[in-house]
This record gives C-alpha cells, sequence and structure tokens, in this order.
C-alpha cells in the first residue's frame, strides 16, 4: 500500500451530508469515499449501466413495473458497490442477489392454474403414467 498523508478540507454542511449519503449508499467510510473522489479513482454513478453488473440489474428491471423503482436504485446501488469490488463488492453481490430475488417475487406475475395444462406438461416431459 502506498504512503498516505492526511488531509483537511472546510465543506458546507449540504456538501458533506450529499458525500456522507453517497459513501453510505456505497458501503465505504466517508474518508475512504471522500479519498477516492480525490485521487480520481470513484466511477460516475450518474450513468445507469455503466458496468456489467449494473447493465444485469438494468435487464432484470426492465421487465418489472415501475412500482420496482425503488427495489431497482437499491440494486443499482448494490450493483456499484460489487464493480468496485473487495470486502464490501462481495457482501455487496451477496445482497444484490437476494435483492434481486425478492424484487423478481414480488413484482412477476403468478402463474395461474387455470394457465397451466398439466396434462400437457406431463406429457411433454415424458412423464404420464400409462395405466
Amino acid at each position: 500500500m502506498a504512503p498516505s498523508v492526511s488531509l483537511s478540507a472546510r465543506v458546507s454542511p449540504q456538501v458533506r451530508d450529499r458525500l456522507a449519503a453517497e459513501a453510505g449508499a456505497r458501503g465505504l467510510p466517508l474518508a475512504t469515499y471522500a479519498a477516492q473522489l480525490l485521487s480520481g479513482a470513484a466511477p460516475d454513478p450518474s450513468r445507469p449501466g455503466d458496468g456489467d453488473v449494473q447493465n444485469e440489474v438494468e435487464c432484470v428491471f426492465s421487465g418489472l413495473p415501475p412500482e420496482a423503482g425503488l427495489r431497482k436504485q437499491v440494486a443499482l446501488a448494490l450493483a456499484r458497490t460489487v464493480e468496485e469490488g473487495g470486502t464490501a463488492g462481495i457482501a455487496a453481490g451477496r445482497e444484490l442477489l437476494m435483492q434481486v430475488h425478492v424484487a423478481e417475487s414480488l413484482f412477476e406475475p403468478e402463474c395461474d392454474e387455470g394457465d397451466l395444462d398439466v396434462e400437457a406438461a406431463l406429457d411433454a416431459a415424458g412423464l404420464r403414467d400409462e395405466r
């Protein structure tokens, strides 16, 4: 690890709050996030689908109704953390998989038993009992 030095900066309370919120959304301490911003290492979160994981989240949620919007934003924040890697990325990946599963369960239409032809399904699978 490269040596580092301490740096102090004065900002308005609104700027500090915005930085703290973004750091929290990424699962990072404020100081770590600020250091990434100053070093130019932080990705631009304003463009959805920048990375592969964010793109996958966009694809999953494209088929869900608008009511899933908040869950989509949470999933995109987790995707950004996954793409940054490290220990936080691993934890975010696990949470992202759970969040996507929950969103799909909540918002995908349920199978109506009237739509399912059990006999045709058994025939297609070769499982019909010919007694």
